[in-house]
Order: C-alpha cells, then structure tokens, then sequence
C-alpha cells in the first residue's frame, strides 16, 4: 500500500520500511510453519523409533523364551547341539577327540550325569591351602581400597577383614583381567588335572575356560528377593560346569550356594510350568520358593555349607539354583570357575602362558577376544528375567 487512508502518498523510505516489515512477517510465519512441522517429524520418529524398540524388545523376549523353553525337549536338545557344531564343526572335533585323549590319563572324581553335580570336601584339592591364602590376600587389598575411597566403617570377620556397605547392591564380582595376570595360581587351578578335568570328563570336550573370579555376597536391603537371589538355570549353551569354593566357613547367616539336582531340576520345571498355565500365569525362568514347595521339591534342595575350601562343582545350565541370601551382618566370598561348551563373553587369559600344553592353550585361546573387556557379574550374565 503506497498511500495513507487520505490519499497522500507515503515517503520512499516509508514504503521500503513496510515492505521490509511485511517480508519479516511472511519469513516469521513461514519459520514457524517450518518449526511446527519439524516438531511433527520429530515426534514421529520418536514414535517410530519406541515401536521399533519395543519390537525388537519383544523379539528377543521371545527368543529367549523360545531357546529356554526349546532346551528341556528332546528335539530341543538336539537342535541346539547341532547348531553349536555347525558353528565351528573342526573345532569341536578337535576338542573332543583332545578330551578323549585328555581324559583317559586322569584319575580324578567326576561329577554325577544324572544329578549334574558333585560336593566337594575341604580336603578334595590338595593344592586349596595356597589358593585360599591368595584368594584371601586379593579380597583384603579390594575391600581395603573400598573401604579408604568411601570412608566407610565396616564389621570385622577373623579379626582384621572389613566389610564395606554397598547400598542396593549384593552380589559383586571382585577379580578383573589384570588380577589374574598378576596372581596366574587361579588360573593355573582353574586349569588344573583335579578342576578342569572334572569338568572336562563331564563335559565330554575340552570346555572353554570362562571365568575365574571371587564372588562377594552381603545383605540386600529388604526382603523380597531378586534375580540370582530365586531359583533360575544359566543360559550359556545345554550343559556347563561351574565350581562355588568357600573362601571362607559358610553357614546359612552366610547365604549359601543352593541348588537343585538336575534330575529333580527337569521334573520341578515341567511341573512348575503346568502350575502356572493352570493359574493363567506366564512362565517365567524364576522360581519361587513357594512354587518349588507347591511341585514337592523342597526335600531336595542342597545348600553348600562348610568350612573354608568347602563347595561343588555344578551344571549350572541343569540344575537349578540360587545364592547370595546373605543375613545382615555377614557376608560370603567364594572362588568362581566357569567352564562352557560354547564361546561367551568372559575373562581374559594369558594365552601365552599355555601355548606349549595343547589342553590348556585350546581352553584358554579364545579368551584373546576379551582381552580389552571386562565381564558383568554373573546374575547379570545368567537366567531368565
């Protein structure tokens, strides 16, 4: 508009100034169209990005629920063995016939098939003395850090260790790959005749050497129980092999490893899971106390009590089980050795260590892919949620 409402025609630089004014106006306007339809994008990726999560969430749930429930039927079984050797069949040769060979030279105890277990007595290794001492020494020096970074006041126990409160936590793994480097006699009994060829005549392979660690249990704030803390199988591979070895004396203050046989453990599986379908609950891999009473299994539960050096040796993928149901005031420190048929995600070795014993090298070599990792503890590694 050039002129005024009475007819006079507007300076120049006014007329400039309004159209300069009036393309402000339409580029503002224009920028906030843009805006708001850049918010609308926006909001449906973000749309689009959760259903696709949620997706992805629900696939792995069921996947999971498939491979666990897969692996307590016959054809299951099968299946998932086969798949393994499909995966690296020249090496799984290599690991059985070497097992074979392996084997025949021991003369040390074996664990039970049909149970899936065996006790171990404080006196079954005759090596135990040096590997309490360091185990020990290792756990003194962790919780002595701990307890100078926080600054906290802990209980006594054999009259110099301390223990630090660790809020919502209580089950921590303590060894990381550079403690293992540094005290390689864990490893060397991990890989010893009397461990590794227990799990390895059970096993009928040379297993791949996972973990070597020391659990440490303390009292969790409240009563419900959680995780580990229920009744669950590990999902790493259809057998595994797992030694719980009392650093310290353990009583039921102390929460011991408890288990179930395996045997027993497929009996209460299937029972538990026709329980559930009855009551319209979904089948979970936890189980309740009152569940494994209500399919008559609780005469058959074993607790892994006893004095240091103490424990078993466990499937744990057979057999359930549970721990860390530590009463305030104490707590419980146990050696941990994993043994799997199948490649997880664990500690690191020093594979040069073993590279002229064929045995050992062929359980500790793959390990070369953990070396700049460390691993979660295992109640994060293990079960279904």
């Amino acid at each position: 508009m050039s002129a005024n409402s009475n007819g006079v025609r507007r300076p120049l630089a006014v007329r400039a100034g309004l159209v300069v004014v009036n393309g402000s106006l339409k580029v503002v306007r224009h920028g906030t169209r843009v805006r708001s339809y850049l918010r609308r994008l926006v909001r449906l990726a973000l749309q689009g990005l959760r259903v696709v999560r949620h997706a992805i969430l629900r696939l792995r749930l069921a996947w999971k629920g498939f491979r666990y429930r897969s692996r307590w039927t016959t054809w299951g079984g099968a299946a998932w063995k086969a798949a393994a050797f499909a995966r690296a069949p020249r090496e799984t040769r290599e690991r059985r016939r070497l097992a074979e060979r392996y084997t025949a030279q021991l003369s040390c105890a074996e664990m039970s098939r049909q149970q899936g277990f065996r006790l171990l007595a404080p006196d079954h290794f005759g090596d135990m003395a040096g590997v309490i001492s360091t185990c020990r020494q290792l756990f003194e020096s962790k919780v002595a850090r701990a307890d100078s970074a926080a600054g906290s006041q802990g209980s006594e126990r054999d009259g110099h260790l301390r223990v630090r409160e660790m809020k919502g936590e209580y089950l921590r793994n303590l060894l990381s790959n550079d403690d293992l480097q540094r005290h390689p006699l864990l490893v060397d009994f991990a890989l010893s005749d009397a461990a590794m060829g227990m799990a390895t005549s059970y096993l009928s392979t040379i297993p791949y050497l996972n973990r070597v660690d020391l659990l440490y249990s303390v009292s969790k704030p409240g009563v419900e129980k959680v995780s580990s803390q229920l009744f669950h199988v590990d999902p790493e591979g259809l057998t595994q092999v797992k030694f719980f070895i009392n650093v310290f004396d353990v009583e039921d203050a102390e929460g011991p490893f408890t288990f179930i046989s395996a045997d027993e453990t497929a009996r209460v599986i299937r029972e538990v899971a026709a329980l559930r379908r009855t009551q319209g609950k979904q089948h979970t891999g936890r189980y309740l106390d009152d569940e494994i009473a209500a399919v008559g299994a609780s005469h058959a539960i074993v607790r892994v009590k006893g004095p240091q050096g103490s424990g078993v040796a466990v499937d744990t993928s057979r057999c359930l089980h549970l721990g860390s149901r530590v009463q305030p005031g104490a707590f419980r420190l146990c050696l941990y050795l994993q043994y799997c048929t199948t490649r997880e995600h664990g500690n690191a070795f020093d594979v040069e260590r073993y590279r002229h014993d064929p045995v050992r090298h062929l359980a500790v070599r793959h390990s070369l892919a953990s070396r700049d990792n460390e691993v979660s503890a295992p109640h994060q590694m293990g079960g279904m949620q």
